[in-house]
């Protein structure tokens, strides 16, 4: 009893001490202030409100003169625009680099790269018969057989094929283009290499010609022309081959293995680096749908599938070759690089594969874009089945669908009008604009029903009691013109305003995805302005046919009654427990927020979880990835222009800056866990230079072993006598040497490993390439840094310039490519995704604040959509959801539609007035609205769980869960914060309970809308 008494004192004071703060000068003087503010604002907003009435009921008449050639009229205008919108499959980019921040190193030093070199990789995979993996089917085939190798070189294109027909003369029938022509800048095959080792000996032999006998110009070559036996093919001779092979030792491990472990080399991989710009190139055209010829990546995709495919018929290869690997496929048999588990769901296996990073990545594009094709009439049937289930009649089907099918298809038609480039992340705008289109177009015809039903329940009520004095009084017609037209300004007075509320704070908080300097990504950027455009076509086909169509159709909502009974009661929940219900969703949400880093911060993943099943390029891709450990193809820069020419010599062939990068190659890249990587320096380490009397082998040694003789410095060495170099190293300099070597590279290598000649300098720079399997993106992570700590000894200037050669006059720049590009975006949408989100909320927060004019209700609206957002964590993590590019935008999806639903409940909240029963009103008839539209929009995305890619299933799946809990804390959170806000009030006051809950509620009650048949 003491204690009661004791806290009850203490509580009189502390309402005291607080109410006497209202007599303090500074709070009187801001009270009179605000009391002005509000005064004056008042009379303006009576004067708004007055003309906007006035505005809106003249629009709406002029409407309803001819509602059915208004429809027809915004039809056809849709269809001038919305024509090709089903063409927009057209812009969707599938290249990966398209994601990379803007501004970003790795993107700054891949366009340094391609200035010069080839970023984009297209891979033939390649198995023989040994690579099966039942040895009782297991052929011998080894991949340094002569005839496999002629099959792959006739692929590739060599001297033998040069001339022959379009596609009988290979892919790369042009050595000497840099890809001009035939699109591919460089081949690194055992092919190609093979070849390359095979035909040096008479480019040595020109080269000596060209630097040695000055009255001969490089174009004669004289001596060689003379000797026909060595050109740029496989030669026939096993042992010839043989020896070669041998001679290129390591260089060879990237591009054949042993699956099987029989000691055959049965798996090997062609690469190709390929032009960026396809313009120009003689490769066969696509056709987009409007019949356009266009040449890029994906065509000479295409192309190169059509070289493989006309090897089949060419008699010159099935006439000299029983079962050509270009004809040849592995149906129901295992191969022993394929994965043991999953080896059965693995698409037939072609001996001759195109896959790549390149044609995977429009391979998933085009397969999502069918994916989302097929599923779209699956989706359209759901939404109409929800909508007929939940309201009983058809004719909401043409409402609600409609202004969606109008708005998406003026949306996406624009996109292909004005080429905006797209990409997949662009799945994230179907279902935000139809969620939103089916929530404007229900709440506006649920508002214009509930009006026009309360409208003739008074127009009864006032003819019963006429009838009862025993006078006469009109009964309106269900469908007087007169009385539509009141029921719809009405419902755009009231409902059509927080349709407005919400299409601008949402158009305002999408806008931000679109805003350059906040997000470098330029995917999410197109997301942005997509929906920008497609949320305010939404809006306007809304306002104007839901009315027009509704009148025409002469929509009835049937039902409801139970429902809205168990909305009333669910209106109740926030009222009577709202400090239970904020305490639960604040206890979820700090559980959310404490695993949110982790969950969110999580790698972007591509594994196959992301990609639809039975691509054959994928899968080929990574096992590649797995039985090479390569796949991934880093690069970096090695600039010595400065150095300027010397002695003759071009800056890149200076002995220094190769030994400088055998160094950095050998000692320290090649160190790096899962790295390897090919130089230059590779390259002139295993072309070989041999002479051969009579079949005697007279001199064998490399082009770095010729260069590196210790007879330049000391030819009255025995060893110079015994090895043979003290002929060389006597009839000419070293750094005449330096350019017979490289002069023996051919054209091509020369294409993949330097940059064109500089007028009076010759080659500048060359790459380094560094290849890595694909892993996951924490390891790689490491990787990279450890590799970009080894290229800034030295110090750097920026990503282009760095120091750690130790050589004067040469710069390196810092790694780039498949790895770093992927960090990098890892990063970038992870920075991006965090940026956009807490700048959406800061501007929906001043924007719902302008708007309410109230800084409290906008802070309410805003925490009822954030705390979704830190409930998307525990359902990753529960669910065991991955981040990738398609769960990255569910906070952006979430918070478009979340702030809709809120805005909806605030505004009619407002309308029905901060007490107990108009929370309860607005709770029980907002409420039912938002219901009917989370499950409507849920049941078009239902449609994503019979998609066949597990990560979009995922991503379908948790945004339904979300879409559902934006409805429950939009009707039961923000409503308890509200009253909760009230309660303290009133006890700060001193005022008791806030107000007498049942008293206030069956005011509610009595105003229940009348439900008419007919």
């Amino acid at each position: 009893m003491v204690e009661d008494e004791a806290s009850s004192k203490g509580n009189f004071d502390l309402r005291r001490r607080l109410s006497s703060l209202k007599q303090h000068p500074v709070l009187v003087t801001y009270v009179n202030i605000s009391d002005k503010f509000r005064y004056r604002a008042a009379v303006v907003g009576d004067w708004t409100h007055s003309f906007i009435d006035g505005q809106t009921r003249r629009f709406y008449r002029t409407i309803f003169r001819s509602p059915g050639p208004i429809v027809i009229v915004m039809i056809l205008l849709t269809l001038l625009v919305g024509k090709d919108a089903m063409d927009f499959g057209q812009q969707i980019n599938g290249d990966l680099e398209i994601y990379l921040p803007d501004g970003a190193d790795s993107t700054e030093l891949l366009l340094d790269v391609r200035e010069q070199w080839s970023t984009d990789i297209v891979l033939l995979y390649i198995h023989t018969d040994n690579a099966i993996d039942d040895e009782s089917r297991r052929g011998s085939e080894n991949i340094t057989d002569v005839a496999i190798l002629q099959q792959i070189s006739f692929l590739e294109g060599d001297d033998d094929n040069k001339e022959m027909g379009r596609y009988a003369r290979g892919i790369d029938w042009n050595k000497d283009d840099r890809g001009t022509e035939d699109g591919v800048v460089w081949i690194l095959s055992a092919s190609q290499l093979i070849k390359e080792g095979n035909s040096a000996p008479s480019r040595f032999t020109c080269a000596v010609e060209k630097y040695g006998l000055p009255i001969l110009t490089s174009s004669e070559c004289q001596i060689t022309s003379q000797d026909p036996r060595d050109t740029y093919v496989i030669p026939n001779n096993q042992d010839q081959v043989n020896n070669t092979v041998e001679n290129l030792g390591a260089a060879l491990n990237n591009l054949v293995v042993d699956s099987n472990g029989d000691g055959v080399w049965d798996t090997a991989v062609v690469i190709m680096g390929i032009r960026f710009e396809m313009d120009g190139t003689d490769v066969d055209p696509r056709t987009d749908p409007d019949g356009n010829e266009i040449l890029d990546h994906k065509a000479f995709i295409q192309h190169v599938k059509s070289v493989i495919t006309d090897c089949k018929s060419n008699p010159d290869i099935y006439n000299q070759f029983d079962d050509p690997l270009c004809a040849r496929d592995y149906g129901g048999v295992k191969l022993s690089s394929m994965n043991e588990e999953r080896w059965e769901e693995i698409p037939t296996r072609h001996a001759v594969t195109v896959t790549g990073l390149t044609p995977v990545l429009h391979d998933v594009s085009d397969a999502i874009y069918l994916a989302l094709e097929d599923m779209l009439p699956i989706s359209l049937a759901l939404v109409c089945l929800a909508m007929i289930a939940l309201h009983r009649n058809p004719k909401v089907i043409i409402i609600c669908g409609t202004p969606i099918i109008l708005s998406l298809a003026v949306t996406f038609g624009t996109t292909v009008i004005l080429d905006i480039m797209l990409t997949p992340m662009i799945i994230a705008a179907g279902p935000i604009l139809i969620g939103l289109g089916v929530d404007y177009a229900l709440h506006l015809i649920n508002r214009i029903e509930e009006t026009r039903n309360k409208l003739l329940e008074e127009n009864a009520e006032a003819v019963a009691r006429a009838k009862r004095d025993g006078e006469i009084a009109e009964e309106l017609d269900p469908w007087d013109k007169k009385l539509y037209l009141d029921a719809t300004v009405h419902s755009m007075m009231t409902t059509g305003h927080a349709v407005l509320l919400s299409a601008i704070t949402t158009i305002i908080g999408f806008s931000v995805l679109a805003w350059e300097w906040l997000v470098p990504i330029q995917p999410m950027r197109t997301v942005g302005i997509t929906l920008v455009l497609g949320i305010s076509c939404t809006f306007f086909f809304s306002i104007i046919l839901v009315p027009a169509l509704g009148w025409l159709v002469r929509y009835r909502k049937t039902g409801g009654k139970k429902a809205e009974k168990v909305w009333e009661k669910i209106g109740e929940v926030p009222v009577r427990g709202a400090f239970f219900v904020i305490i639960i969703a604040f206890a979820i949400s700090g559980v959310g927020a404490f695993i949110l880093q982790d969950e969110f911060g999580q790698d972007i993943t591509g594994s196959s979880d992301e990609v639809p099943p039975g691509l054959e390029s994928y899968e080929a891709l990574a096992e590649y990835s797995r039985v090479f450990e390569g796949g991934q193809t880093n690069m970096f820069i090695i600039d010595a222009k400065d150095r300027g020419r010397v002695d003759n010599v071009a800056p890149i062939r200076h002995l220094e800056v190769l030994d400088a990068i055998e160094y950095m190659q050998e000692e320290k890249i090649n160190h790096v866990e899962n790295t390897t990587s090919i130089s230059l320096v590779t390259i002139l380490k295993a072309v070989h230079i041999n002479v051969n009397l009579s079949g005697q082998q007279m001199y064998d040694r490399s082009l770095w072993e010729i260069l590196h003789s210790p007879c330049w410095d000391d030819p009255a060495q025995l060893e110079c006598i015994i090895t043979g170099d003290i002929v060389i190293t006597s009839a000419t300099s070293r750094e005449t040497m330096i350019n017979i070597a490289f002069d023996t590279l051919s054209y091509e290598i020369r294409s993949m490993l330097m940059n064109e000649p500089l007028a009076n300098l010759g080659e500048t720079k060359s790459l380094v390439y560094v290849n890595q399997p694909y892993i996951s993106l924490g390891i790689a992570g490491e990787l990279r840094d450890q590799l970009d700590t080894y290229l800034s000894e030295g110090g750097c200037d920026d990503a282009l310039s760095c120091n750690a050669l130790g050589v004067e006059g040469v710069k390196n720049s810092l790694l780039t490519g498949g790895l770093p590009v992927s960090l990098d975006i890892n990063k970038g949408i992870h920075k991006a995704q965090m940026d956009a989100t807490i700048a959406t909320m800061i501007v929906l927060l001043i924007t719902m604040t302008i708007l309410f004019r109230s800084p409290r209700l906008a802070f309410f609206t805003m925490v009822a959509v954030g705390v979704v957002v830190l409930w998307q964590p525990l359902l990753m993590n529960r669910g065991d959801v991955n981040v990738n590019v398609f769960t990255a935008m569910i906070s952006t999806i979430v918070f478009g539609i979340g702030v809709d639903d809120s805005i909806h409940v605030m505004d009619r909240i407002r309308e029905e007035g901060e007490t107990p029963g108009g929370i309860v009103k607005a709770v029980a008839r907002t409420g039912q609205t938002i219901f009917e539209t989370t499950v409507t929009t849920t049941a078009g995305l239902a449609a994503g769980l019979t998609l066949a890619i597990p990560g979009l299933r995922n991503f379908f799946t948790l945004m339904m869960i979300l879409i559902f809990l934006a409805l429950l804390t939009s009707a039961i959170l923000l409503p308890a914060m509200i009253v909760a806000y009230r309660q303290i009030i009133a006890w700060v006051k001193g005022e008791g309970n806030w107000q007498d809950y049942d008293n206030v509620v069956t005011l509610s009650e009595s105003t229940i809308d009348a439900e008419l048949t007919g």
